[in-house]
């Protein structure tokens, strides 16, 4: 019968701190690596902004500073005439921001919460941004239409009043970072088929938040029912970006 001696089991307790220190270093060094890329895109945010423009923090629920620079960078590449953004916040002032650089455009915001739509216009008017922008504000209500959340959920789908919509065409971009997930599963999907009929034919829609599966679910099911390429990026939060599709 063999019989554990002392030097084995501290053999044993050695090799598994030596693994849980090994696996503290690389969970340290990946958050490190996170802190410093969002670091990086800020610092390459704010220097394309103009100078008076400042943001409100980007951490917590706001969008994070890699994909705001890549929308930033696009809107004054692309100059997309007609915008709607779903979710108001950080974002509406970076996209009003591109727009006054480009001195052409018009955003259109819409947001469920009037304590963040008070908060979005007061930072607007901090940095004579209001312009650039036609904030609209409403409840959620019951979403009737199309929509892939089941129609015996816990949570029935809402969405944005359709008359905060209704008037806008020729749409060249759609930013989708609302309503708030908590409020029913899958609560961005109404966002493309609610605007699908005033779409510009250069329309592109970008998804916020594609870690989540829920939003990659949307983006594929909007790929495949209206004929969109869809490509994910691997920031923070994720992006997922449908374009026009070429084999049309």
């Amino acid at each position: 019968m063999n019989t554990l001696k002392i030097e084995d089991l501290e053999s044993v307790f050695a090799e598994a701190n030596i693994e849980k220190f090994n696996k503290l270093t690389q969970d340290l060094i990946k958050v490190q690596n996170r802190i410093y890329s969002q670091l990086e895109s800020l610092s390459w945010l704010q220097r394309r902004l103009l100078p008076n423009t400042q943001l409100p923090s980007l951490r917590g629920w706001a969008s994070s500073p890699d994909v705001l620079v890549r929308l930033h960078t696009h809107i004054m590449e692309a100059k997309p005439a007609v915008i709607v953004e779903f979710g108001s916040g950080a974002s509406t002032l970076v996209i009003a921001d591109a727009l006054s650089q480009n001195g052409t455009g018009k955003l259109f915001s819409i947001e469920n919460s009037k304590y963040y739509g008070a908060q979005t216009l007061s930072h607007l008017q901090q940095n004579h941004l209001q312009g650039w922008v036609d904030l609209r504000i409403g409840e959620l209500e019951k979403w009737d239409a199309e929509h892939i959340n089941s129609e015996d959920a816990d949570k029935p789908s809402t969405w944005y009043p359709k008359s905060l919509v209704k008037n806008i065409k020729n749409i060249d971009l759609i930013w989708v970072d609302g309503p708030p997930g908590n409020t029913c599963l899958y609560s961005r999907y109404p966002a493309l088929p609610a605007l699908f009929d005033q779409l510009s034919s250069r329309i592109e829609v970008w998804m916020d938040d594609t870690v989540r599966q829920e939003e990659r679910d949307i983006c594929e099911n909007w790929a495949k029912k209206y004929g969109f390429d869809v490509h994910y990026y691997p920031l923070e939060k994720g992006l997922g970006r449908l374009t026009v599709s070429l084999k049309k």
